[in-house]
């Protein structure tokens, strides 16, 4: 099977995944948060019953639920999203969240790859070094990163700076008072800062942004570099691998020529695999350093029941974590061209 009737396999494989999440999720919220709810919450102290019936129609909670279901999934893949309920009460869904979305992007990719460069680099040190000094210090490091969630890390290092004398970097907040903000080109503040050359202004965000980067940083590095670690050290152990040894091919040449192609393989599933922990991560980042992206948007939406803007949310989630499962198995099959055969 060629690399392009590979992808599109894996593509058609994706759909169903992403219409059960959507079904599974509406059926969910629907039982957790009432129609009744939401049209209480938007009416008036001194409603009348008129009243009631007047806005449970309009927002067409009289219709059959099967008929609802299937007018929101419509409505998704097209891009209207509807208007929200609570958070800002008639404003477009799609608006709200693709204000927010690139913010927690940027921030998701920024350190996704500075976490893969390190962790892989690292997870190939440790495995040809295995039980080594060098091994057994980086893993009590890389391991108390990954057993710690990001929030609580970034607020351990925001207590360590608070009782420095010299206070090095803002505990909260994303900007200073009175900084402006970029032209809205992208809704991406790193990126409409570069666009837009405001380098003062994309110099005090990364300084308020620095702490939850550097926690977000160490938790995933350490997934990743658990990994590699892992993968490394089953290639290294392989027969061809000791061929290599008894035929004087020198230790680099067989971790970056011999087991380093191998071992990626399983490692860019399993890290694959660990991208929504990333939003997870953000969820509570946001929340706690008051950083205005979509995870702080998803942790208000759901604490007051606005299911029109969560559901979204989660869809435009799902959809980023099928095509990083898709991005992972074209990288796998690239390494590996014998998974095509599967």
């Amino acid at each position: 099977m060629n690399l392009v009737k590979y992808i599109i396999k894996r593509a058609c494989v994706a759909i169903p995944v992403l219409i059960g999440v959507i079904a599974v999720t509406f059926i969910l919220m629907r039982l957790a948060i009432p129609p009744e709810r939401i049209v209480t919450q938007r009416l008036p102290p001194r409603w009348t019953w008129d009243m009631y019936e007047l806005e449970y129609h309009r927002l067409g909670f009289d219709k059959p639920l099967i008929v609802q279901f299937l007018v929101f999934v419509q409505d998704l893949f097209l891009g209207n999203w509807g208007y929200s309920y609570i958070i800002v009460a008639d404003s477009s869904v799609r608006d709200i969240v693709m204000q927010r979305l690139p913010r927690t992007l940027e921030l998701a990719i920024i350190t996704y790859i500075i976490s893969l460069l390190i962790g892989i680099k690292l997870g190939i040190i440790t495995g040809a070094n295995r039980n080594k000094l060098r091994d057994k210090k980086i893993r009590i490091l890389t391991y108390v990163g990954m057993s710690i969630p990001p929030f609580v890390l970034a607020i351990f290092f925001s207590q360590m700076a608070a009782y420095q004398d010299v206070r090095l970097f803002p505990f909260w907040g994303y900007k200073s008072p009175g900084m402006p903000n970029p032209p809205a080109i992208t809704n991406g503040r790193i990126l409409d800062c570069i666009l837009t050359g405001n380098w003062y202004i994309l110099g005090d965000y990364l300084y308020h942004i620095f702490i939850p980067m550097i926690a977000m940083i160490l938790f995933q590095l350490s997934i990743i570099f658990r990994h590699t670690r892992s993968s490394m050290i089953g290639v290294l152990q392989e027969d061809y691998i000791r061929t290599a040894y008894s035929k004087g091919c020198t230790n680099r040449k067989i971790i970056h020529q011999h087991a380093l192609k191998n071992a990626l393989g399983p490692s860019i599933t399993m890290i694959s695999f660990s991208f929504p922990k990333v939003f997870a991560g953000f969820v509570a980042l946001e929340v706690a350093f008051q950083l205005p992206g979509i995870g702080e948007l998803f942790y208000l939406a759901l604490r007051r029941g606005d299911y029109a803007v969560v559901i979204p949310i989660i869809f435009l989630i799902a959809i980023i974590v099928l095509l990083m499962n898709l991005i992972a198995d074209i990288a796998y099959s690239i390494a590996d061209p014998r998974i095509r055969l599967h």
